[in-house]
């Protein structure tokens, strides 16, 4: 027998097995190159650095794709820079707007046939000042968005998805941040969504909504200041250099894939070693 009949015969008893209800929904790795076909994402902070990048490997890989950005104006840049197309659209969401963001959710339902069963939490802000210096107004700010926006987002998109009997993704963007000492807001929210990741993913793996984090560490975007032709190796961590935005994306595309559903509650750390063997860098 063939490799090719071997992995037939595998995939029918998969199969077999899975309408039996023996097994729940493993997955079969086929063609790596469509692991998010017939999935639909809506990506907050879809016009930033990371939340573009995971756009662009998300239709790479077959996924439609809703970015959402606070700025109709930063939106149609990022369209034009993805190359717009049938699978790409985008909303004007703001995370900081609670009361707005279920009929958010429901005003991007329409823009596919499709529902929506992935959400990428990529919204967010850093940290200008140091403890001396931080206001109370820059604290509420990354507060209000990177823990509280975050927070309301996936409460809204749960509901959607418990309503429509969906079976999704939720994934948060984390950061090294969350394993170093917080003495900076930003520091302390993603404290926050490493603990709200753990806590989604308990109240919501029943209804087989999945939840997970990713956390890089330093990436050449410009919320640091950075591009990709910039010298990227001058970065003060062990690794000596800058994460691509698309090496994140990578990693993101994976985890909502179904490759990814027997990920729960994980924070994924993809950090050049910053946070993870150094706290200082």
């Amino acid at each position: 027998m063939g490799f090719r009949e071997c992995m037939k015969g595998k995939l029918k008893a998969i199969i077999r097995l899975f309408e039996e209800k023996q097994i729940y929904s493993v997955p079969v790795q086929i063609n790596t190159t469509e692991l998010l076909k017939g999935k639909v994402a809506l990506i907050t902070g879809g016009s930033g650095g990371i939340g573009i990048a995971i756009a662009e490997n998300f239709l790479k890989n077959g996924c439609k794709v809703i970015i959402a950005g606070t700025t109709e104006e930063k939106l149609e840049k990022c369209m034009k820079t993805l190359g717009g197309g049938t699978n790409l659209k985008a909303i004007v969401l703001n995370v900081n707007d609670i009361n707005s963001l279920p009929d958010k959710i429901k005003e991007a339902d329409q823009m596919f046939e499709e529902r929506i069963d992935i959400l990428v939490n990529s919204a967010g802000l850093v940290a200008k000042n140091d403890f001396f210096n931080m206001t109370e107004e820059e604290y509420d700010a990354i507060m209000d968005t990177n823990a509280k926006g975050t927070y309301f987002m996936s409460q809204a998109m749960a509901k959607y998805m418990i309503e429509n009997g969906i079976k999704g993704h939720i994934l948060n963007l984390s950061s090294s941040s969350s394993k170093r000492p917080a003495w900076t807001p930003y520091q302390m929210s993603k404290w926050a969504i490493r603990g709200l990741t753990l806590g989604l993913a308990d109240a919501l793996l029943p209804y087989g909504i999945i939840v997970n984090a990713i956390a890089p560490g330093p990436v050449a975007t410009p919320m640091l200041g950075k591009s990709v032709e910039d010298d990227i190796y001058k970065a003060d961590n062990p690794s000596g250099r800058y994460a691509l935005p698309s090496e994140i994306a990578a990693l993101a595309t994976f985890m909502v894939s179904d490759m990814g559903n027997y990920i729960v509650g994980d924070t994924f750390f993809i950090t050049g070693g910053s946070g993870t063997i150094s706290l200082h860098k």
